[in-house]
């Protein structure tokens, strides 16, 4: 069993929204199997753009993989699929302290603070 505390950074390091977390174990099934993006806003009731966006964080951080538009659960190594059985686990058995670390995360922090002063062009 993975300590909580490395699981917790796993989650703040590598899943950058709740959208994500839920898209993640999704994908990771049961069942297990590829689904297209329509198929995943239709499943997750989200729009285009926040499912758009988790599944590019996804596929970035190694643990989803797209073949001809359909996505599905491929970490890119086993101790990372150790890491989101264990995510898996606590989110059902402690969704408040996961989601705080998710949310609470130094880089998320820093994220939010630079979206809030990048100037946008028309």
């Amino acid at each position: 069993m993975i300590p909580e505390d490395v699981v917790f950074n796993f989650a703040g390091s590598s899943i950058a929204s709740i959208w994500a977390l839920e898209l993640l174990l999704v994908l990771k099934g049961p069942p297990v199997r590829s689904w297209t993006g329509d198929e995943l806003i239709k499943q997750l009731r989200g729009s285009q753009s926040a499912i758009a966006e988790a599944l590019f964080q996804l596929q970035s951080g190694g643990l989803i993989a797209e073949d001809e538009g359909a996505y599905y659960y491929r970490p890119s190594s086993p101790e990372q699929d150790d890491l989101v059985c264990e995510l898996e686990r606590l989110y059902r058995a402690k969704p408040v302290a996961l989601i705080s670390a998710i949310a609470n995360a130094p880089t998320r922090k820093l994220q939010i603070l630079s979206d809030a002063f990048r100037i946008k062009k028309d």
